[in-house]
């Protein structure tokens, strides 16, 4: 039987270690999610032959390694002995494939709701032609209307004023349980910020924080775990995309953007179908039929 260690602060670096060695463009494969939603899903791990299985509410990724038929192997015998069904979440479509050649027999059921949105980086980056026109024209506004605006890197200095700004962040949060839990995750990542070890940036107008993002990058993908702005500021949540990617993004190793899921809200599916993502990462549930 597995024994699966509850994920940790002190973990993200093995987390980081075998994410950058197997690169994968969606969330779920990236040290900063898996750690920052650590006790939401209940997220554990084991190491099993250089190889890293992951668990998520009593669900498992697809491993993450050198062996992964000795991982799934391990798997199959954990949950015989613990008499539980063997359930692999956000399985991908090359997982998906991977499994076909393993197993006879498995049920599969896509979640939309989850699904990543991946971008290629340029043109998120230049925002050129007319499919484009609506998030350039709130970026125009914005910077029409708040001219003493700046953007600048996260830094120690800055952790307290960004903890207040995200307490202060009602949008949503009265009405939505999930939404609260995300506000606390944020204030948790911020608190332990060096910890997480990822890139972030604050946009401010007149000296006042008016939003943040945070993300990190993994192969040739940055991804955007973390986006506040206060709506008050026309354009403020557009500009703090742009400019998070123009800080972060400009290098050539990096290929892509993943604004991660939509969770089902319908206006942050329209918001984000707005930027013309170049693939939505199918993400699976699959429950193998074990012998």
């Amino acid at each position: 039987m597995l024994s699966l260690k509850k994920i940790e602060l002190e973990d993200i670096k093995i987390l980081k270690a075998y994410f950058n060695a197997y690169p994968e463009r969606q969330c779920d494969r990236s040290a900063g999610a898996t750690a920052m939603w650590r006790d939401y899903f209940d997220n554990r791990y084991a190491v099993v032959d250089g190889t890293l299985i992951l668990s998520s509410d009593d669900k498992f990724v697809f491993p993450i390694g050198r062996n992964t038929e000795k991982a799934l192997d391990e798997i199959e015998i954990h949950c015989k002995e613990m008499n539980i069904p063997m359930i692999l979440c956000t399985v991908n479509k090359s997982e998906l494939e991977k499994l076909r050649t393993r197993y006879s027999e498995f049920d599969w059921e896509a979640d939309r709701d989850w699904f990543d949105y991946l971008y290629e980086k340029e043109a998120l980056l230049t925002l050129s032609g007319r499919k484009y026109s609506t998030p350039r024209n709130h970026i125009n506004k914005f910077r029409k209307l708040y001219q003493n605006w700046s953007f600048e890197p996260i830094t120690e200095k800055s952790i307290s004023e960004l903890i207040e700004f995200t307490r202060n962040f009602t949008f949503n949060a009265e009405k939505d349980e999930s939404a609260r839990l995300e506000l606390q995750m944020c204030i948790e990542a911020l608190e332990n910020y060096d910890i997480y070890d990822m890139l972030g940036g604050i946009l401010k107008v007149d000296g006042k924080t008016v939003g943040y993002s945070i993300g990190e990058v993994t192969g040739d993908t940055l991804f955007c775990h973390i986006e506040k702005a206060d709506i008050s500021y026309s354009g403020a949540y557009q500009m703090l995309t742009n400019q998070f990617l123009q800080m972060y993004a400009s290098g050539d190793e990096i290929k892509y953007v993943n604004r991660e899921e939509d969770c089902g809200d319908e206006g942050l599916r329209k918001s984000k179908m707005s930027y013309h993502p170049i693939e939505l990462i199918e993400k699976n549930t699959v429950k193998i039929k074990l012998k």
